[in-house]
């Protein structure tokens, strides 16, 4: 079921009670930047280094103008508002604009903050995202300004795509981050019979570091603590069949590890970074497209076979592939394995849509029963829409899958709402999934990134209506991963349990495959909660997020479920998904400042299957 919505006359009146609660009032807040949109048809307020700036028509995100940045010799090359006097120390900003690139395909934007201060130079990154010549793509991030001695000079600046690439800018906004005081009481609501999309369950990837798990000494322990533990219910992998096949073993053995941990099969997702060398323009796996014949055209069938065959041969090793994405990011290129689509083909690029359906026929053909088809898994929401739109046949699509580099940030998980908004509504008569987001510095997991993935977690299953999360790595060498693993060939390795796995565990412990998200309403801006149903309506799942500094106490109504058993679980810096004792909706239930917390209820009453 998806983004299917009944509201009961009371709940509905209770329902806009509480809406009319959480707005907020007031007026919208200063734009720091001067000429913004470049709507004076100049670039008045604006400098650059090393490059050109010109304001021109024939671009804009909105209004009639936007600037091209051209002449680039340097990565850090581009448009610089300067921002000295205008921000203040130890204040939060959320810095954004929307950005087209001109003669290149795909590219990765920063935002970037140079500060002179006491401590001299500095450049610090706010956002980075991916962005592509299809379509506006709004990138964004937040600052906190923290000045030591004297700040001299400060200025902010959009950078990074690859010497000789070309962009357009519009729209950008820097403004004051502004919170209302937290109100230490809150109430809220959660409504059974108020249904939403059915959930495929939560995920993570073991695409690499693979033949670590198996060989690892602790590999029994780590099974229960990635699988039973977790309440994992999708494992994600990378197909390797004919790149480099026997490494199937490793994740033939971590699946039936995983089925064995958890008492029953786990779904399994397969997606190609790149087929084999064979099938590529470039005679490689890492960058190009799909090879062409001596006469031209794409080898779309020899890629469709590919996949089949990888199928059997995934089969042949136990695997039973309840998904298929037939690329990973199709719309990145890197210094890594990957394989390049256009949305449709041109010249120089295969054509995603020509491959899809092409893999579609041929699994139709050779298979009883093909998996679930995903697609188009690339970089972000904005970059998905030109390659759903160019599909052949929507119907051949069992659902929309995504990745979350662009639109948002890590450290800013609110900052993808917007994107999310546009990307439900356009696409949300087929599941949506998100299969692959993680922070990408290679620093240690703090307990403040374990709240920035509950927070990015909220927003994708309440705003976006996502039916699977999945978070990129399952298992990695340190310091990444939910769980990272020393070196299992080192003397005694071990493995460290990260901040980040308990925020995920707060949701994948307490839900299944084929559960409903139902609604779930708070007065309080300073709260986040969802709720989740069981098929039979016996259980339900409460999570709530409190993002503040301040203690608040919830009376929470259930309204007419009657949970004879009342479970409470937290993660907070200290906690780790500990049980912290019973709900009882007549009392307030305390939610100490930074914590997830999930309620966990049961009921043997007859109720109505879903």
């Amino acid at each position: 079921m998806t983004n299917h919505k009944n509201i009961t006359g009371r709940w509905f009146s209770l329902a806009l009670l509480l809406t009319s609660l959480i707005a907020v009032s007031g007026q919208a807040a200063e734009n720091l930047l001067t000429n913004p949109g470049f709507e004076l048809g100049n670039t008045s307020g604006w400098k650059t280094w090393g490059c050109s700036l010109t304001a021109v028509q024939n671009q804009a995100h909105s209004g009639d103008y936007s600037v091209r940045v051209y002449n680039r010799s340097q990565s850090w090359q581009g448009p610089v508002h300067s921002v000295i006097g205008k921000m203040e120390n130890g204040k939060t900003y959320t810095i954004s604009a929307w950005v087209k690139l001109d003669n290149a395909e795909s590219a990765r934007i920063m935002i970037t903050f140079m500060q002179m201060d006491g401590r001299g130079i500095r450049y610090i990154n706010a956002s980075t995202s991916s962005v592509s010549d299809d379509q506006w793509t709004w990138v964004c991030g937040e600052f906190t300004l923290d000045v030591t001695g004297t700040l001299e000079d400060m200025d902010v600046y959009f950078e990074g795509p690859a010497p000789g690439i070309n962009f357009y800018l519009d729209d950008a906004e820097l403004v004051e981050l502004v919170s209302e005081p937290t109100e230490p009481h809150a109430a809220g609501v959660v409504d059974v019979n108020t249904v939403y999309q059915e959930l495929e369950g939560f995920g993570a990837s073991g695409a690499w570091y693979e033949g670590w798990l198996p060989a690892h000494p602790l590999r029994n322990e780590i099974y229960d603590c990635l699988f039973k533990e977790l309440g994992l219910d999708i494992y994600r992998l990378r197909n390797t069949y004919d790149i480099s096949t026997s490494n199937i073993s490793s994740p033939a053995k971590i699946i039936q590890a995983a089925d064995d941990s958890l008492g029953h099969p786990i779904r399994v997702m397969v997606s190609s970074w790149s087929p084999p060398a064979y099938l590529k323009s470039n005679n490689s796996t890492v960058r190009g497209t799909l090879a062409q014949y001596p006469n031209g055209g794409y080898m779309y069938d020899e890629f469709a076979q590919w996949w089949a065959d990888s199928l059997v041969e995934y089969s042949n090793y136990g695997i039973d592939v309840n998904y298929v994405s037939i690329q990973n990011e199709p719309d990145w290129l890197s210094d890594w394995d990957t394989c390049k689509f256009r949305p449709t083909e041109t010249a120089a690029w295969a054509g995603y849509n020509l491959a899809f359906e092409a893999v579609y026929q041929e699994l139709s053909a050779r298979m009883d029963k093909i998996p679930k088809l995903l697609a188009p898994e690339s970089c972000n929401c904005g970059g998905s829409n030109s390659f759903i739109d160019a599909l052949i046949d929507p119907n051949h699509v069992y659902g929309y899958a995504h990745h979350l580099y662009g639109g948002g940030s890590h450290d800013a998980p609110d900052d993808y709402i917007p994107a999310m908004t546009n990307f439900a509504a356009r696409y949300g008569d087929k599941p949506l999934l998100q299969t692959e987001f993680a922070k990408g510095e290679s620093e240690p997991l703090t307990f403040s990134d374990a709240m920035n993935l509950a927070l990015l977690m909220h927003n994708s299953l309440t705003v976006e209506g996502v039916s699977a999360y999945l978070y990129w790595e399952l298992f990695w060498c340190e310091p990444k991963g939910l769980v990272s693993l020393d070196n299992p060939w080192q003397a005694n390795p071990g493995y460290t349990i990260n901040p980040t796995y308990y925020a995920f565990k707060q949701y994948s412990a307490f839900t299944d495959p084929g559960w409903h998200r139902v609604e779930a309403l708070t007065d309080s801006s300073d709260l986040r909660i969802s709720a989740f149903i069981s098929p039979d309506a016996n259980d339900v799942a409460i999570i709530v997020i409190n993002a503040s500094d301040v203690s608040i106490d919830l009376s929470l109504s259930l309204g007419d479920f009657l949970p004879e058993s009342c479970e409470v679980y937290r993660t907070s810096e200290t906690e780790h998904t500990a049980y912290v004792g019973t709900f009882d909706q007549s009392q307030p239930l305390t939610l100490p400042p930074q914590t997830i917390t999930t309620i966990s209820l049961t009921s043997t009453a007859t109720r109505l299957s879903r």
